[in-house]
């Protein structure tokens, strides 16, 4: 858990369970409804009529995926990657609202309320979640200060999905989501100096973070982690091409021991190093598996760091031309 104080932004521009019945209404903008249940079971067969004849059975086995392609990083979807068209709020179609949005006076949208399901909002301010198992689903959250989302100490649950998280191109962004207990699904993530921010028990899936803010001062991450318990990355487009690029995802221990960390089938590109790997403070991080990535060859220094220690790097290649890359 990174130990910075909330500085409060100005306003500009695995499943949680569902919420209980104290859940603000106006939270949510579109009721799910349900497939009607078909209760009937198929008809009893007529008297004197036969059963009707079973259809041929599937063939036994799938025909072999195509090959590979290259250069995905120029169209990640394609290549069945995540990019701006399978992220973020646009592609399910909602209308967003502002409705029920009650920002504080220092442009903060606080949810309080545990089980809450915030769906279809346009927050023009950062969110501070301080209960468990919230949602935060088809909707978007243009915050310019440290933490456009925020899961405070304690709380747990927190799902993110088909959101996008905008941080105005400003360089003060810290982490666009943070810290612990929180999934993050089919996020669109832009405009921030650094994306998403790790603890104990996350998992980022199917998401695109790209496109972080330029400063002089940034020393932009895609993905960060000083510390860290329990981590999936899994099947995500991480892209870090910030004037003040470091790392696409980094892996560290400033602020804690790190254990478990997955990185695992996703399109990784810019950065110092596509991935690094270091002990800083507390040791080497242990547990940390590189699998099956395909690496743009867009880094400044190589697509490896791994100082102090060794990792689990297996089935990772370049992104140009299928050759396979160690971190040896």
């Amino acid at each position: 858990m990174i130990g910075t104080v909330l500085v409060a932004c100005k306003k500009s521009d695995t499943a949680a369970p569902p919420p209980p019945s104290e859940t603000p209404s106006e939270w949510t903008s579109e009721a799910a409804s349900a497939p009607p249940s078909d209760s009937a079971g198929a008809p009893a067969p007529q008297p004197g009529s036969s059963a009707p004849k079973p259809s041929a059975p599937p063939p036994s086995a799938a025909p072999p995926p195509p090959p590979p392609g290259t250069n995905c990083v120029k169209n990640p979807r394609a290549c069945g990657f995540p990019d701006a068209s399978t992220t973020g709020w646009q592609p399910t179609g909602v209308k967003l609202t502002t409705a029920g949005v009650k920002l504080t006076s220092d442009a903060e949208f606080q949810i309080n309320t545990a089980g809450a399901v915030i769906d279809g909002k346009d927050i023009q301010g950062c969110v501070s979640i301080k209960a468990n198992n919230v949602t935060i689903k088809r909707s978007r959250v243009r915050c310019d200060s440290y933490f456009p989302i925020r899961v405070y100490d304690g709380f747990k649950g927190a799902v993110i999905e088909d959101t996008e998280i905008d941080g105005m191109n400003s360089g003060t962004t810290n982490a666009a989501i943070g810290f612990d207990g929180y999934v993050a699904r089919r996020v669109n993530i832009h405009g921030v100096g650094d994306g998403p921010h790790m603890g104990t028990n996350v998992v980022i899936q199917d998401s695109y973070v790209h496109d972080l803010a330029n400063c002089d001062i940034c020393h932009n991450d895609t993905i960060q982690s000083s510390g860290a318990l329990n981590v999936v990355l899994n099947h995500n487009t991480f892209i870090n091409d910030a004037e003040g690029k470091n790392a696409v995802v980094r892996i560290a221990t400033e602020q804690g021991d790190s254990h478990n960390f997955l990185v695992e089938n996703n399109l990784l590109a810019g950065g110092n190093y596509a991935v690094q790997v270091r002990s800083q403070g507390y040791g080497f991080p242990q547990g940390v598996k590189v699998i099956n990535n395909r690496i743009v060859p867009t880094w400044r220094f190589g697509p490896f760091d791994v100082t102090d220690g060794t990792i689990v790097a297996t089935g990772n290649f370049r992104d140009d031309n299928l050759a396979p890359l160690s971190a040896d």
